[in-house]
């Protein structure tokens, strides 16, 4: 508890201040009383400047009362308060227990997830790079025949799912269909939206984190995307291994 006491510090104030604490800490726990108090006294000379009382070693100045003599410095705790006091100790140790064990499942999961994460990174990375290679591999022995199947495809899946305009001034209306070219000896792919095409390295997505991203989300073109894959089996002989995985756009199955 805080006594504050403006104006000058005379005995009577701080007879009428120790009254008043008196009073409010009985309304708060009848019986109690008070044992000890810090009170800091601040002096001013007769000029109005503040007054540094110190000791002989420069420190503030401190003057201690002892207690009287026959009295007690502080009440000895009960059984009852002591066994309270061990009580809300006990309560304080499991609490910060339970904290740490939280805070050690939440970091053994945390690192769980970064070590899964990594390991779905490397086989993403690994993913798109055999990706990438096939897709030049088929590029450089049949790129027409590879781009002709890949439009065909989008065809197919354009004419069962008819994707619309989800919003705009378009909204509605069907979207118009992507085109596969080369250039440059480079898959390319252009959309009405886009203003130019982009060059992809392969048709199925691009890298993003832990996962091959594709183009689009829709499932007109998720259901073209499997149909590349299908294609790049079909003319290649084979997909490798390490293409496959949750790292792919859903849909596509190693099948």
């Amino acid at each position: 508890m805080r006594l504050k006491i403006k104006g000058e510090i005379t005995q009577e104030q701080l007879a009428k201040a120790l009254d008043e604490a008196v009073k409010v800490l009985e309304s708060l726990q009848p019986g109690a009383k008070f044992y000890g108090a810090n009170l800091y006294l601040t002096p001013y000379d007769t000029d109005g400047d503040l007054l540094t009382i110190v000791d002989e070693r420069h420190h503030p100045l401190v003057l201690e009362i002892t207690a009287q003599s026959g009295t007690i410095a502080k009440p000895a705790l009960t059984a009852e308060a002591q066994q309270r006091r061990d009580a809300v100790r006990e309560a304080k140790r499991q609490r910060a227990n339970q904290l740490a064990e939280r805070d050690r499942q939440e970091l053994a999961e945390y690192n769980r997830k970064r070590q899964i994460q990594a390991v779905q990174i490397t086989k993403a990375q690994i993913a798109f790079g055999a990706l990438n290679e096939l897709t030049s591999k088929l590029l450089a022995s049949e790129p027409q025949v590879l781009v002709d199947r890949f439009n065909d495809a989008i065809r197919v899946s354009w004419h069962s799912h008819e994707p619309k305009e989800p919003h705009g001034p378009r909204k509605g209306e069907l979207k118009p269909l992507p085109k596969f070219s080369i250039v440059d000896g480079k898959l390319s792919l252009f959309a009405a939206s886009w203003k130019s095409p982009r060059l992809l390295l392969n048709p199925i997505g691009n890298l993003n984190s832990n996962l091959i991203a594709p183009v689009w989300t829709h499932d007109a073109w998720l259901v073209a995307v499997d149909s590349f894959l299908r294609i790049m089996r079909d003319m290649g002989g084979t997909i490798p291994e390490e293409i496959f995985g949750d790292h792919l756009p859903k849909g596509i199955a190693a099948d």
